[in-house]
């Protein structure tokens, strides 16, 4: 009951800020929600025996998720008579340098915070890692926000349909375990239903009116590499729970587990469906 009741009333708010906000809005929405699961992950690392630098990795986090919210969340003003669009842009040569910056910073953490040496490597990796893992890949829906509010609903939707259909045929006809020391629910046949009802629903979405310059084949063929891409993402954040010895990243979300476990599969998900549409 309660994670029918925490859907009915998140789902409507996203959908809101989606279509009806302006694009910074959802940015930032995606920020707070991907800074919550870089904590969740931080915390599963933990538990799995890597002590983490949390706080510089957070906020790292928060420089890149906020440099994207920024750079595709156009800002208007009127200045003489004419309309100027601001966008926040960024060198690459910023980007490197704060990279290289914030890996040699949590490789000194642990000597800061004398660690011990056996714990270093483990601490400065997962540290990092935490931010390439979560952070990054989350600005992908910014992107695909600034291409069209649209191309977000047809991820959430691709992702959606796909653990639909894969419950769903799992439970009925699955008999082969994709991983069973990862997942032991998972099959073969689930997965295999989840891509092909993910990849026809992304040919009529094509077709119709979420994003019908694509038309019906290179829709199907988003939906496919979306699906296949957050089936993955699923898997991956299992393994991580696995081993920290979890069931639920979190318990932020009241029938949902944590932020994390809402997002894994379009943390693999949103790159592809990105990726996709700057190849068009």
């Amino acid at each position: 009951m309660r994670r029918e009741l925490s859907g009915a009333v998140a789902i409507p708010i996203v959908l809101a800020i989606l279509f009806v906000g302006p694009p910074l809005l959802f940015n930032l929405l995606v920020a707070v929600v991907a800074l919550c699961a870089l904590w969740e992950f931080y915390r599963m690392a933990e538990k799995s025996g890597h002590r983490v630098a949390k706080t510089l990795g957070l906020a790292a986090a928060g420089l890149v998720l906020g440099a994207a919210a920024l750079r595709w969340s156009p800002i208007h003003f009127e200045t003489s008579g004419d309309v100027v669009e601001v966008v926040g842009r960024t060198s690459p040569v910023w980007w490197y340098g704060a990279a290289v910056a914030f890996v040699f910073a949590a490789s000194i953490a642990p000597l800061l915070g004398r660690l011990d040496p056996a714990a270093a490597l483990s601490c400065a990796a997962a540290t990092v890692f935490g931010v390439g893992a979560v952070a990054l890949p989350a600005t992908s829906l910014c992107f695909l926000r600034a291409h069209s509010p649209r191309a977000v609903l047809l991820l959430l939707l691709i992702v959606w349909v796909c653990d639909s259909c894969a419950y769903y045929v799992g439970r009925r006809i699955g008999k082969t375990p994709l991983a069973p020391v990862v997942s032991p629910k998972k099959t073969w046949e689930g997965t295999i239903g989840g891509l092909i009802g993910a990849t026809l629903f992304g040919a009529a979405a094509g077709t119709w009116w979420f994003l019908p310059q694509l038309g019906p084949a290179r829709g199907a063929l988003a939906g496919a590499l979306a699906s296949s891409a957050g089936q993955v993402g699923d898997l991956v954040e299992s393994l991580w729970k696995r081993g920290a010895g979890v069931k639920d990243s979190g318990r932020f979300l009241p029938g949902h587990g944590g932020f994390y476990d809402r997002i894994d599969s379009l943390l693999f998900a949103g790159p592809v469906m990105a990726a996709f549409l700057l190849g068009l």
